[in-house]
């Protein structure tokens, strides 16, 4: 997979480029060249996969050979491995608490400055 700039004035890069750059030349974004779509059963049964298959998942398309896969399964694994604050709206719809985490504690530590 290839990404280019929203600005299309810099070159069209790879996954490992486009991410250690952070952003284009041009200074504009990023941005992959199509959007991966998954399959109807691969949706049908997200319900039943790990975090960690889930982010997987999503992010191979994007990273194609760049990274190995034993690699980016371990990135994967460090990077979901915490509890995923989702709030059940209604059986089909939940909502991610974003305002606790990282950020959350950094704001509650800056406060007591």
């Amino acid at each position: 997979m290839f990404f280019y700039s929203t600005n299309k004035q810099s070159p069209v890069v790879n996954f490992k480029t486009a991410t250690l750059n952070g952003q284009a030349p041009d200074k504009g974004l990023y941005f992959p060249e199509k959007i991966h779509i998954h399959s109807n059963e691969w949706i049908k049964n997200i319900s039943h996969a790990s975090n960690e298959a889930i982010a997987y998942n999503a992010i191979k398309p994007y990273v194609g050979d760049t990274i190995p896969n034993d690699i980016l399964q371990a990135i994967v694994a460090e990077t979901v491995s915490f509890p995923i604050p989702l709030v059940e709206i209604n059986s089909q719809i939940s909502s991610l608490e974003l305002f606790m985490g990282l950020h959350w504690h950094l704001k509650m530590w800056a406060q007591g400055l």
